[in-house]
């Protein structure tokens, strides 16, 4: 066996026969037909054929009640596979604004870059929404339009 832990510790257990490592439901069989002959005709069956039958479809409960549990399990596993899944993602993503160039960008620059953004004084660019725009993106963008008196 082996353990495979992901996610708050939690851990799976396979066989080695598994290629991914998940516990996967046993191979599923389906049960002989009773009058595999009836099938593949329109004969009426005897009364023996019909008990045989109407046994076969009875004891296929079990079995299905079965499948469904086996079927539930699986969606509760996808449900919890997506969201960790987009948990990661969004801790990835989350990452890759940390190592963003824009970032690293000099106050300098920054500031003459707000300043094209803005435009001329005068200009329907340049605007007390515009400038609220360039404040609310975060507090470096923010102190740097606050110390930039030609911004304003």
């Amino acid at each position: 066996l082996v353990a495979v832990t992901f996610h708050h510790n939690v851990q799976k257990k396979c066989s080695t026969a598994c290629s991914r490592h998940c516990s996967a439901p046993p191979k599923f069989q389906l049960p002989a037909s009773p009058c595999p002959q009836l099938l593949l005709t329109n004969s009426v069956p005897s009364d023996v054929q019909l008990n045989e039958i109407h046994s076969f479809i009875g004891s296929t409960k079990a079995q299905f009640s079965i499948l469904d549990d086996q079927i539930a399990q699986v969606q509760h596993t996808l449900r919890r596979l997506k969201s960790q899944h987009a948990e990661l993602a969004d801790l990835v993503e989350s990452h890759r604004g940390v190592v963003s160039a824009i970032r690293r960008l000099p106050r300098d620059i920054l500031g003459e870059i707000f300043s094209h953004y803005l435009g001329a004084r005068g200009s329907r660019l340049h605007s007390p929404k515009a400038l609220s725009h360039l404040i609310g993106v975060c507090a470096r963008w923010r102190a740097i339009v606050l110390a930039s008196p030609l911004l304003w």
